[in-house]
């Protein structure tokens, strides 16, 4: 796992109080940071130590022996456990040598065991194809993706791989955990190196496995039991439609929080409801496969810090969006800052790559899709986009709020000047009091706003 810093990201820091005889704005602009614990990667290539390291990856380590005369076969002479890496949580700093003491027909025996032939080989490969990560490998690392793969279903240990290049094993790893967010059991991997002469002959693999096979199945069927529950509920009239209720469901139901054990993985979301970026984008990547919609994880930062979030395709055209930043629990705890704000953030539902890159910077090792679609944003679809500073049209979106019993409203700018010219008119000059606000004992006005000007949206609540 990679973890978030404490650094705030404050998207917009206008903040103030505007008083009139008879007009009261009372301004609470939301600030949107990156918390600690938004875990992005099941692993991390750099290895670091002190109190601010974001990933500790353990040493691989070698026991030095005097060596035999080389032998002319593989089971003349027994071949060293050269060293194991593992993967391991932020709380722990572990250095663990390999023991293994196999012969590779033995090994091989074994690998053949939990369908690793070379005729499996072939049939998982066919079975895999179209998963995105899988597609971005080459031939010797999708035959490295399926072994991954295969190993990790079946929870085994020190299985033989194909490769003995352990420069690859990273990238391929974490190629499957991101195409299967059903892998909530797993915390990295061990691999072991079986060495003759100081040259390697052949590696071991190991998932890390948190649970064992009967506790695995015991949460798989509450996993099974959660997502029964609700999917009835997320099937929308169209694939727009599923996609937000899906969006909306994991931010109701789910809190921003470290405090869950499993929060890199789906359990903390569909059973501990508390979860951080990772589980938020496995969840919503879980949902909309099972609902048939392309979904795929995506690794990066925001904010200067790791952070993960999604891509998904609605009628052939791709978007962007990040769970995690729509929920309000994200970047605010303050009972007086939620009060009467709205529950969801939808600046972030359906949108470009050339918006999400203001504050999101994709991992540039893989090539995701380009987002240019605007169709399917959420306030294209919902009504609520302005090309321009419109009268008419913004009292329409007030009065459809009114009319629908809403208190808040949230309205989008198609650009940089526009945002502007709306946050002059209805902020500045408090033209916003012709639309909204609730009416004080005292004769005064009172409304609330949030401001987003990185994405250009801005939040009014009574």
């Amino acid at each position: 796992m990679w973890f978030c810093g404490d650094e705030k990201n404050i998207l917009d820091n206008r903040m103030g109080i505007k008083k009139q005889t008879l007009l009261i704005m009372s301004v609470f602009l939301i600030s949107i940071f990156c918390l600690t614990g938004c875990g992005v990667l099941d692993f991390f290539k750099v290895s670091q130590s002190g109190p601010d390291m974001e990933e500790i990856i353990a040493e691989t380590a070698e026991k030095e022996r005097e060596q035999d005369a080389e032998a002319s076969s593989d089971e003349a002479a027994p071949l060293e456990s050269g060293g194991s890496q593992e993967y391991l949580d932020i709380e722990k700093n572990q250095v663990e040598e390999g023991t293994g003491n196999l012969s590779k027909s033995d090994l091989e025996i074994k690998r053949e065991e939990i369908g690793l032939s070379a005729a499996d080989i072939i049939g998982l490969q066919e079975a895999q194809a179209g998963n995105f990560y899988f597609e971005q490998l080459g031939s010797e690392e999708r035959v490295l993706y399926v072994e991954f793969y295969q190993i990790l279903v079946m929870q085994a240990e020190e299985i033989l791989l194909s490769t003995t290049d352990t420069e690859i094993l990273p990238r391929v790893y974490q190629c499957v955990i991101n195409d299967h967010p059903e892998f909530f059991y797993l915390n990295g991997y061990t691999y072991t190196q079986y060495t003759r002469n100081d040259e390697v002959q052949y590696i071991t693999f190991s998932g890390r496995y948190l649970y064992d096979e009967q506790e695995v199945a015991r949460r798989q069927d509450a996993i099974d039991a959660a997502v029964e529950a609700k999917i009835d509920g997320l099937t929308g009239s169209d694939d727009y439609e599923t996609v937000k209720l899906v969006y909306e469901d994991l931010i109701l139901s789910t809190d921003y929080s470290m405090d869950s054990p499993d929060n890199q993985n789906i359990c903390s979301v569909f059973l501990d409801k508390k979860s951080v970026c990772n589980g938020y984008a496995k969840a919503a990547q879980y949902l909309l496969n099972y609902l048939g919609i392309p979904c795929i994880i995506v690794n990066g930062t925001a904010g200067g810090s790791s952070h993960a979030w999604n891509i998904v395709e609605i009628g052939g055209a791709y978007y962007h969006m990040d769970v995690t930043w729509g929920d309000p629990s994200y970047y605010t705890s303050s009972a007086d800052e939620k009060e009467g704000a709205p529950d969801i953030d939808y600046s972030y539902l359906c949108v470009t790559t050339a918006e999400i890159s203001r504050n999101h910077r994709m991992d540039a090792e893989f090539a995701f899709p380009e987002c240019t679609a605007l169709s399917d944003n959420y306030f294209v679809r919902e009504g609520l986009y302005l090309t321009a500073y419109d009268e008419g049209k913004i009292r329409e979106i007030f009065d459809a709020a009114r009319a629908q019993g809403s208190h808040n409203v949230v309205i989008k700018a198609a650009g940089e000047q526009v945002y502007q010219e709306i946050y002059r008119k209805l902020i500045d000059e408090q033209k916003i009091f012709d639309y909204f606000g609730t009416y004080q004992a005292s004769g005064e006005y009172k409304i609330a706003y949030s401001g987003n000007e990185e994405m250009g949206t801005i939040s009014f609540w009574e």
